[in-house]
């Protein structure tokens, strides 16, 4: 009669040594097929939603310095009570880490600005700074769901710029995070590999999600705006 090898015999090595070769060989093969999230790519989507949130760092910066020697004075994004810069960026929210949110903008897009043009030259970064871009927009992408949900329920105001922020943020970290694993840094299982190699669904699902929030929070003040109300 055959009898099942103990956990330690031979056998059961050389099974657990052929399974894990066999995931590796297919995150390699998903990794490989069809990439979705290239180093120039991702490096464009870096450089440009730097460029662009820098820009609306800047536009926030210089808007809150107006206002502070201006006081009740209005900028050109104050639309209305509920669409409106000044009504968010007097807030604490918006400096919770104790600076204000637009220096952080500043000198965090222009990093991730600076890193993706690196990508685009083809440079060939190290591993620790490959976890470090990752981490840095996980952190942002982490930092604009406590300002959304803060804008959105807590001051009950809509900061144009701000979402200009956080329309670029999204795809920033999604390609960030699907380039990871594409590289093989990050190796989850092959189907949630899958996932995250999806780099633009994601964010399109994450742009629909906030959308139907802000439709939902603020449907009062859209029928309003409709003549409606």
């Amino acid at each position: 009669m055959n009898e099942t090898p103990p956990p330690d015999s031979p056998g059961t090595g050389a099974d657990d040594a052929a399974m894990l070769a066999q995931i590796d060989a297919e995150l390699a093969a998903e990794r490989l097929a069809r990439p979705r999230a290239g180093q120039r790519l991702t490096g464009l989507v870096l450089l440009l939603g730097g460029l662009i949130g820098w820009i609306a760092s800047l536009e926030l910066q210089v808007g809150k310095e107006f206002l502070l020697a201006n006081p009740g004075a209005s900028l050109s994004c104050d639309v209305n009570p509920f669409i409106s810069c000044g009504n968010v960026m007097m807030t604490w929210q918006s400096s919770a880490l104790g600076i204000p949110n637009m220096a952080i903008g500043l000198a965090g897009f222009a990093l991730m600005g600076a890193i993706g043009a690196l990508m685009i030259s083809r440079a060939e970064l190290p591993a620790w700074f490959r976890w470090a871009r990752l981490g840095g927009m996980t952190f942002a992408f982490g930092y604009v769901h406590f300002l959304a949900v803060s804008t959105i329920f807590v001051i009950r105001a809509l900061c144009p710029w701000c979402m200009v922020i956080w329309t670029v943020t999204a795809p920033m970290f999604f390609a960030t995070l699907a380039r990871t694993v594409e590289s093989g840094d990050l190796r989850p299982p092959a189907p949630l590999a899958a996932v995250l190699r999806r780099w633009v669904v994601l964010s399109l699902l994450w742009y629909l999600l906030v959308i139907v929030v802000i439709a939902v929070a603020f449907r009062h003040q859209w029928l309003m705006m409709l003549g409606l109300g």
